[in-house]
């Protein structure tokens, strides 16, 4: 199975593409000393490939998906299968591409090409969150990263259809950087505003090319963090009533961490061209629990060890994969990193869940594992402090 995670880092567009802390913080790494350690797991009667994607604190209950988004299973906190669906690509409340999928106030939702976010319960539709306006899609989304609050509905920005995308003239990037990452939109007037752009001190907006960022976002409290999933670093902004304001950078400290290589404006075609060479590092995503903030994230491969790997090979992907595994840095609650690269389980799929336990919850991908199982297996993960 081609994990959707992995078009995603390898920047897959839909009809596209194909293909810092300080010293003293390190010293404090080495003295804290924490670790993800394995609490409990769960066997889902499912004989499949499926990837836990998202949770319901309200029921306790996890979504997991196939590398589509296309066909989805429920399931309670025992791992007994709540419900097991399949979209219709015709007809009635036909989802014709998935796009996105999680939950929403407990319902599952997912992205649609063109008529925004449907939303199921018990594999009905029960609702639709409209875009009041026409936009395209050229990415999967990661993360759904839609939630509600008061009459405000917050979601990723689309790119609005008058977008011109020219992936080979530098001014096309220079206005992607700059749109609104998150959006909301008013439930009582309809009318939508961009609430979350890239601070000017980002290195996004030097000037160069970055290729495609996919944000990835957390509302945690009063505040939201925010990856652009190619960087070493997320952006912290404070929620004041309806809008977000933003506060700080938080730089990654990262050993081996594969950089990707911006060009300048006038060599945008060059890009992909040098990202292709190497499997640059990424920032997939960003938790609270109790008192520390985590982030996740892949280091990449290097141009030479890259080199020695045969892309043709149909085991590839996995091959890639266990070379550049999942690891953790973890951080106080102001920010400071206290301890970087905490493993998860070599077999783990990409982190998505903290549960209300205060658990990190991984599906178990067996292309990776040495041994097999009956069912689809979900690790429990506690962080420790030592």
């Amino acid at each position: 199975m081609k994990p959707i995670f992995e078009k995603c880092s390898g920047l897959l567009f839909l009809g596209i593409l194909t293909f810092s802390c300080t010293a003293n913080k390190n010293e404090g790494n080495e003295k804290l000393g924490f670790s993800l350690v394995l609490s409990d797991s769960l066997e889902v009667d499912y004989l499949g490939d499926l990837m836990l994607l998202d949770y319901d604190p309200e029921e306790g209950k996890y979504l997991l998906s196939n590398d589509t988004y296309y066909e989805y299973v429920e399931v309670e906190g025992s791992g007994e299968i709540l419900n097991h669906h399949q979209f219709n690509s015709e007809g009635i409340d036909a989802v014709e591409t998935a796009l996105g999928l999680g939950y929403v106030d407990g319902n599952v939702t997912v992205l649609t090409p063109t008529n925004g976010y449907y939303q199921f319960e018990d594999s009905l539709k029960v609702g639709q969150i409209e875009i009041p306006y026409s936009y395209q899609i050229f990415m999967f989304y990661p993360k759904l990263g839609v939630f509600k609050e008061n009459n405000q509905v917050y979601f990723p920005s689309l790119w609005p259809e008058t977008f011109a995308i020219n992936m080979n003239e530098g001014e096309f990037y220079k206005k992607l950087y700059r749109l609104p990452i998150l959006s909301k939109i008013d439930e009582s007037t309809g009318d939508t505003l961009g609430v979350v752009r890239l601070p000017e001190t980002s290195k996004l907006l030097n000037g160069q090319v970055h290729g495609f960022p996919i944000p990835v976002y957390t509302k945690s409290d009063e505040l939201l963090l925010l990856s652009m999933w190619i960087e070493p670093r997320f952006y912290v902004y404070n929620q004041e009533g309806d809008h977000f304001d933003y506060d700080q950078t938080v730089e990654l400290n990262i050993p081996n961490w594969v950089h990707y290589d911006p060009v300048s404006e006038d060599q945008a075609e060059k890009f992909f061209e040098e990202y292709s060479k190497k499997i640059p590092g990424n920032l997939t995503n960003l938790f609270q629990v109790g008192s520390y903030y985590i982030a996740t994230y892949t280091k990449g491969i290097s141009e030479d060890v890259l080199a020695t790997m045969n892309r043709q090979d149909p085991n590839f992907g996995f091959e890639r994969r266990k070379k550049d595994p999942h690891l953790a840095a973890v951080f106080d609650q102001d920010f400071n990193q206290v301890a970087v690269d905490l493993p998860f389980p070599k077999a783990s799929d990409y982190p998505m869940v903290v549960n209300k336990q205060g658990e990190l919850v991984v599906s178990k991908d067996g292309n990776l594992s040495d041994t097999e199982d009956d069912g689809m297996i979900l690790y429990k993960l506690k962080l420790v402090k030592k």
